[in-house]
């Protein structure tokens, strides 16, 4: 089975071929092969790539996913920081993909 796992871009390397995702703290290198990836996308990422750029309640509800499973099994929350924002009502709204 595979799994891809919802990020945030904190910054790009080679000219934006690679892009440095944070997946709530643990920071990690993917590459990003020809998809436009800026600093602050969500992007979902499985094996090191980038395999889309993600809209923010996607990115969200896939988090939601994985905090439930580690919650069935007795684990940590991975995305429990980002859970706790979500329900505080941060007021951020996703902002409009303008991609060219």
């Amino acid at each position: 089975m595979c799994v891809a796992y919802p990020g945030t871009v904190i910054a790009l390397k080679e000219e934006g071929r690679e892009a440095v995702v944070d997946f709530a703290g643990t920071v990690l290198n993917a590459r990003t092969g020809f998809l436009p990836v800026r600093e602050g996308d969500r992007v979902l990422v499985h094996a090191g790539c980038v395999l889309q750029v993600l809209p923010e309640d996607e990115a969200k509800d896939i988090e939601s996913i994985f905090n439930d499973i580690a919650e069935i099994e007795g684990h940590t929350k991975p995305y429990a920081a980002a859970e706790a924002e979500g329900e505080a009502g941060n007021g951020k709204e996703a902002q409009a993909d303008e991609r060219t």
